[in-house]
């Protein structure tokens, strides 16, 4: 931990719209973050507890050399494209290694409601989705789950429904088979909900499901 009550955590995927949300978030908790990112140059936030380290998810030095001293990792990275990829996938590879190298057990990783056997519990409209348009996307995000819930890492695999870019609006909901809830979630609140799991122990080993 760092001096007061802080932690200290990596943020993978801190360039994109969430893990934008989580380093402002951390910063204001009074944590220390390090922002991990392909082109440091896109991460604009200036803070006395902030360090940015260049890195690709492909590079397991890289994430090697961020994870020195963290307590916790946070995964806000998604896919950047439709097309067939193995990134997610490989960098869970990669963060898993590094991790254990480190002696850092604490995950919060950003999924997706329909990954995994949360596919079953999705409306018939997005399994039609997933089938077609995001078919490549979920084949990598779920080799990706598969390794994470497969290791022995204190992970929380958090999978929100469609996400939006609105104020955050409170009341967020979770479970493990989703029933009940609103199948959409404002990144604002998704950022919180991932914070919170940093440190508590409710969902920890498991992919709860997340909405309103």
């Amino acid at each position: 931990m760092c001096d007061g009550s802080g932690m200290k955590v990596l943020v993978i995927g801190a360039t994109g719209a969430t893990g934008r949300h989580a380093v402002s978030k951390l910063l204001v908790r009074g944590d220390e973050v390090t922002a991990f990112a392909r082109k440091p140059t896109d991460i604009t936030e200036k803070h006395d507890r902030l360090r940015v380290v260049q890195g690709d998810a492909r590079d397991r030095d890289s994430l090697d050399r961020a994870l020195e001293g963290q307590d916790a990792v946070l995964v806000a990275f998604g896919p950047r494209a439709l097309k067939k990829d193995d990134l997610q996938e490989t960098l869970m590879r990669n963060l898993i290694e590094a991790m254990h190298a480190r002696g850092v057990k604490r995950v919060v990783n950003l999924s997706a409601w329909g990954a995994g056997d949360s596919a079953a519990t999705v409306a018939w409209v997005f399994k039609i989705l997933k089938a077609t348009f995001l078919r490549n996307m979920f084949i990598d995000k779920d080799r990706g789950e598969v390794l994470l819930l497969a290791s022995d890492l204190a992970f929380v695999n958090v999978r929100p429904g469609r996400l939006i870019d609105t104020p955050a609006r409170g009341g967020v909901k979770a479970s493990l088979d989703g029933r009940g809830l609103k199948p959409s979630m404002t990144r604002d609140d998704l950022a919180d909900f991932m914070i919170a799991q940093l440190s508590g122990d409710a969902w920890v080993r498991t992919s709860p499901i997340i909405g309103y």
